[in-house]
């Protein structure tokens, strides 16, 4: 008996995500309000919908279905006349994945990175749970606090020909570039900051 409970420990904190549920609910509201932001978005809609996958490891599985419901519960009807679709896979499914956004759940550099590639091939955008995705070539990411803002990464989001909108750029914290540490260098209101991560 001893033996079988140390076990429901140890597989409970090895396949533990570390996953914040509030965290996902803002960003369930922002994912869709955000590619609205793009100027082209229009022409890459299938049938009128923008679709979503949420690319997660086997640990997260919960945290993705989680998202998945916050999102189809908060825009039933879509965001005006679009209509949302959300798709669940796994990093080694995305070889022939089409999608609007790749949303993606914490992973290996390695996975992430293939990740944006995939999504380029869908001129798609790309998000992250994790903002030090950035350095992987991720173009989004939010920074939660008193307030929320996102983050963005315009070498990312130049190197696959996608246009924002100059309010969504005005209203958000510019990823310059990664320095040794994992730290980040910020613009934001013509200052520089450094981020320890």
């Amino acid at each position: 008996m001893k033996w079988i409970i140390n076990f429901l420990l140890l597989t409970s904190v090895v396949f533990a995500s570390n996953i914040n549920d509030s965290v996902l609910k803002v960003h369930a509201t922002l994912l869709p309000k955000i590619y609205l932001m793009e100027y082209n978005f229009q022409n890459k809609l299938i049938d009128d919908t923008i679709k979503i996958s949420l690319v997660y490891k086997a640990k997260d599985y919960k945290s993705a279905q989680s998202l998945k419901s916050k999102i189809l519960s908060r825009y039933k009807k879509g965001i005006k006349s679009y209509k949302i679709a959300v798709t669940l896979l796994q990093y080694h499914d995305l070889k022939n994945q089409k999608s609007n956004i790749f949303y993606l759940f914490p992973a290996s550099d390695k996975e992430i990175e293939y990740a944006v590639a995939m999504a380029k091939r869908s001129n798609a955008l790309t998000f992250s749970y994790l903002s030090n995705d950035l350095n992987n070539g991720v173009m989004i990411s939010l920074t939660i606090g008193k307030t929320v803002k996102p983050i963005l990464n315009l070498n990312a989001i130049k190197a696959n020909d996608i246009n924002l909108r100059p309010v969504l750029i005005n209203i958000s914290t510019i990823f310059v570039k990664a320095i040794p540490k994992k730290e980040l260098i910020l613009y934001q209101n013509r200052q520089l900051w450094l981020c320890e991560l």
